[in-house]
């Protein structure tokens, strides 16, 4: 550009200042065009190569061109000749661009052969807008393959979720079904259980019968008669044995009445639970050594039957445990009524266990061990703990809800005038 000066002829100043318009022209008309994103690449280059002629200083011989990858842009009438003037521009590492003005015909010699230093700068910043608009486009495609792919991952994530989804849900149903399925057998097994229990003590109870009334009143018999014979016996041999006759029959019919309680108990049934652990504490005392302690608070709890029996057969358990396993040499049972439930407490001195060892304590047990309490008492609606240390002894509490009928019924009674 020509410097302005006040001796600069006017004419001259007018020619620079239209150059600097064109320019400004070519500028504001671009950004117009780079404004634009939806415009296909073809017609952005279209477009930006027609503004080129207009805004250098020889518009009638200026051609253009504008390329970018394998895309090549031209004015009419274009054609390569030695006066050329180019800017080169990158968009990435792969697609690159580049910007050329050419006169047709030699014109005067200027900054830059025949162009001018103004036009340097136009086609340099023409370079530059087309390099961040198309770096602009491609980011932007780019994002928009990066979004597509995005939803397209996470329609087929949530496709593959939904299926799992799906499937887990069948699997947590199946799993429910086969659970209920479960407990509809277990407590079934338990229900079986109590009632073998129940049938047990009812053969029990006939052959303990049976016991009494035909062995027992037998022996008696015999013991009757063999005093009556010695009572009339006058020869002393035979007096004697009669009388070594009569001791073993004493001791028999002891045998039977010890076999008869051990089979069933009588007293549970005629004087309920708490008269027949009574008598198992003095019985496991006489018989074993072994000193045991009962107590009861004397309040009523009526039991249902099965309650009763688990309960005298848990105990027993309990008590040989302590006996056979724990070497103890007293144990307590307490018995007492709270809330509605008769809670049975026993408790002995003897060497305990850790907790691993319950397990094996248990299958020790036999038939009626500490696992098979702790099911029958949760079939009957109560619950069985059980706590103990190595050298502190051995305690186990059982708790069972009571006959509210029963109870219910001799309120009423005691209600009556």
């Amino acid at each position: 550009m020509h410097a302005l000066h006040p001796q600069v002829p006017r004419n001259e100043v007018i020619h620079a200042l239209r150059e600097r318009v064109k320019e400004l022209t070519a500028l504001h008309s671009t950004v117009c065009i780079l404004q634009d994103d939806a415009l296909p690449v073809r017609e952005v280059l279209d477009r930006v190569v027609r503004l080129i002629p207009p805004a250098w200083q020889y518009p009638q011989i200026t051609a253009g061109r504008v390329i970018l990858g394998g895309l090549e842009s031209r004015t009419r009438c274009f054609r390569k000749t030695r006066w050329l003037q180019a800017a080169d521009f990158r968009v990435s590492p792969a697609l690159g661009g580049r910007l050329e003005v050419y006169y047709l015909k030699k014109m005067p010699q200027e900054a830059e052969g025949p162009f001018l230093a103004e036009e340097r700068n136009l086609i340099n910043s023409l370079a530059d807008m087309l390099r961040a608009y198309f770096e602009r486009r491609q980011a932007s495609a780019a994002l928009m393959d990066a979004h597509r792919d995005l939803e397209k991952r996470v329609r087929e994530r949530t496709a593959e979720l939904e299926k799992l989804n799906a499937a887990l849900k069948a699997e947590v149903h199946e799993r429910e079904l086969r659970q209920q399925e479960i407990l509809s057998y277990q407590r079934q097994l338990r229900a079986l259980s109590a009632e073998v229990i129940l049938t047990e003590e009812r053969e029990r109870r006939e052959i303990a019968t049976d016991l009494h009334d035909v062995i027992g009143q037998t022996l008696a018999m015999a013991k009757m008669k063999a005093g009556a014979l010695r009572g009339r016996c006058l020869a002393p041999e035979l007096a004697e044995d009669l009388k070594g006759l009569a001791s073993f029959l004493d001791e028999a019919i002891l045998a039977m009445r010890n076999l008869t309680f051990q089979l069933a108990s009588p007293i549970l049934y005629e004087l309920g639970l708490e008269s027949a652990l009574e008598r198992l504490a003095e019985d496991m005392h006489r018989r074993h050594g072994l000193k045991t302690e009962f107590r009861s608070d004397g309040l009523r709890k009526p039991l249902p039957t099965e309650t009763s029996v688990m309960i005298f057969k848990a105990v027993r358990e309990l008590l040989n445990n302590s006996l056979k396993h724990a070497r103890a040499s007293g144990v307590r049972v307490r018995v007492r009524r709270t809330s509605g439930r008769i809670v049975v407490t026993v408790r002995d001195d003897g060497r305990g266990f850790s907790a691993g060892e319950e397990r094996n304590c248990a299958s020790r047990s036999g038939g009626f061990g500490l696992f098979s309490i702790r099911e029958k008492v949760s079939h009957l609606g109560g619950a069985f703990r059980i706590s103990s240390r190595p050298g502190a002894g051995t305690l186990a509490v059982i708790t069972a809800p009571l006959d509210r009928r029963k109870d219910a019924a001799k309120d009423t009674d005691l209600r009556r005038p």
